[in-house]
C-alpha cells in the first residue's frame, strides 16, 4: 500500500462513519457477542496508541488496499493473544457489511476505525470540488435555421445534466436532459439547438435542479439580400422586369450543393432544397452533436456530421433513438432530405429519412 492513503471528501467519509454507528449499534443491539466484540475491540484500540495510518499499513501486509479476513485475525491476535476462531471475524466483518473472504476496501476500514473512536487526519481526505458549470457559444446572434453550437463543461463529473430553453413571449420552457451516457465526456459535452423562428432564447444549464448558467442567444430573420459570407462580391442590378434566375438541381448530392453553394440570395437556395429530391448518402461520421429545438421526430435526436470520399460534408439531424444514433469514424449508409443551408459553415443540413 502507498505511504498516502487518499479517502473520500471529508463530508462523505463522516457520512459514512455515521452509517456504520447506526450498524454497530443495530448488531450490538440484537447479539451480544457482537457487543461484547466491539467493546473490547474500541477498548483495545483506543488504548493501542497507533495511528490509523500505522496500523492499516502494518496489517495490510500484501499491501493491496485491502484488509483481508486473516489480516484482521492477527490483530484480533493481540488483543486475546490466541487466535480467533472464524466465527468471531466474520462477526467482527459483519459491523462493516463484509465478507472475510473478499476483506475490507481500506476507506471502509478507516471509517470502520473512525466508527471506533480513533482519529483520522485531514491529510488524508481528497479536496471536495464544488460543483460548477459553464455554458458557452459562438456568438450571441444567429440567423433562423442557422444550427448554433454550445458547449457544456462542469468542474466535476455529473449524471446527467438538463438544458431549458425559453423562448421570448412564450410563457412555457422546453427542456431537454442529458445523462452522462450520451455526453461527450463525463465533464463537458456539446450539443446544437435549431431554432426555426426569430427570437430572443434564453438557455440555462442545471445539474439536479442547480442552476449553473444562463445566456441569452438572439435568432434573427435573414435580409433578403446576399448570402453574409458572400458580401464582398457585388450584385449585378436587375431591371424591374429581370427576375432571379433559379438553377434546378440534378444529380449527385455533391451537385446540389455546388449548386446552392452558386447561389447568391437566400430565396434562391430555399427554392432548390425546396424541390430537391432524397439522396443516398455514403461517408464517415465526423462528429456527432445533440440537436434540440429541431422538428418532427428529429427532434431532441442527434446530429451527425458526415464526410463522404470525394470529401463532401453534410450535416445529417437523425431521428431520434434509445441509443446514441452514431460514434466518431463511423462509416455509414444514410437516406437523407436536404433541409436547409448552414450559412455559418457553408454545410448542407439533411435530415434522415
Amino acid at each position: 500500500m502507498a505511504e498516502k492513503i487518499l479517502l473520500p471528501p471529508r463530508p462523505t467519509f463522516d457520512g459514512q462513519v455515521v452509517a456504520l454507528k447506526q450498524r454497530i449499534e443495530s448488531i450490538s443491539a440484537q447479539n451480544r457477542m457482537a457487543r461484547l466484540l466491539n467493546q473490547n475491540f474500541n477498548t483495545w484500540l483506543n488504548g493501542s496508541s497507533m495511528s490509523a495510518l500505522n496500523l492499516t499499513q502494518e496489517l495490510d501486509k500484501d499491501k493491496d488496499g485491502i484488509i483481508s479476513g486473516d489480516e484482521f485475525s492477527d490483530i484480533l491476535s493481540r488483543m486475546t493473544g490466541e487466535r480467533p476462531p472464524e466465527w468471531v471475524v466474520e462477526l467482527m466483518f459483519s459491523f462493516v457489511d463484509a465478507d472475510p473472504s473478499t476483506g475490507i476496501p481500506v476507506a471502509d476500514w478507516m471509517a470502520f476505525l473512525a466508527a471506533n473512536g480513533l482519529e483520522i487526519p485531514d491529510s488524508m481526505f481528497e479536496l471536495e470540488i464544488p460543483l460548477a458549470g459553464t455554458l458557452s457559444s459562438e456568438r450571441t446572434v444567429y440567423l433562423v435555421e442557422q444550427p448554433i453550437g454550445f458547449t457544456a463543461k462542469f468542474s466535476i463529473e455529473v449524471e446527467s445534466y438538463t438544458i431549458t430553453i425559453l423562448q421570448d413571449g412564450v410563457s412555457t420552457p422546453e427542456t431537454f436532459t442529458t445523462t452522462s451516457e450520451e455526453m461527450d465526456h463525463p465533464n463537458s459535452d456539446q450539443f446544437i439547438l435549431e431554432p426555426d423562428e426569430a427570437s430572443t432564447y434564453k438557455v440555462s444549464l442545471s445539474v439536479l435542479g442547480k442552476l449553473l448558467d444562463a445566456i441569452e442567444i438572439t435568432v434573427e430573420a435573414p435580409l433578403e439580400e446576399e448570402w453574409p459570407e458572400d458580401d464582398e462580391i457585388a450584385e449585378e442590378p436587375q431591371s424591374d422586369a429581370e427576375e432571379a434566375t433559379v438553377v434546378t438541381a440534378s444529380g449527385e448530392l455533391s451537385e446540389l450543393i455546388s449548386t446552392v453553394e452558386q447561389t447568391r440570395l437566400r430565396s434562391d437556395a430555399l427554392k432548390i432544397l425546396e424541390t430537391a429530391p432524397a439522396y443516398t448518402f455514403s461517408g464517415m461520421v465526423t462528429g456527432v452533436s445533440k440537436t434540440l429545438l429541431g422538428e418532427g421526430d428529429c427532434r431532441g435526436g442527434d446530429t451527425a456530421r458526415c464526410m463522404s470520399a470525394d470529401g463532401t460534408m453534410v450535416q445529417v439531424m437523425m431521428k431520434r433513438r434509445e441509443e446514441p444514433s452514431f460514434v466518431n469514424g463511423q462509416y455509414v449508409e444514410l437516406s437523407v432530405q436536404p433541409v436547409m443551408w448552414s450559412v455559418a459553415v457553408r454545410e448542407l443540413i439533411c435530415k434522415e429519412l
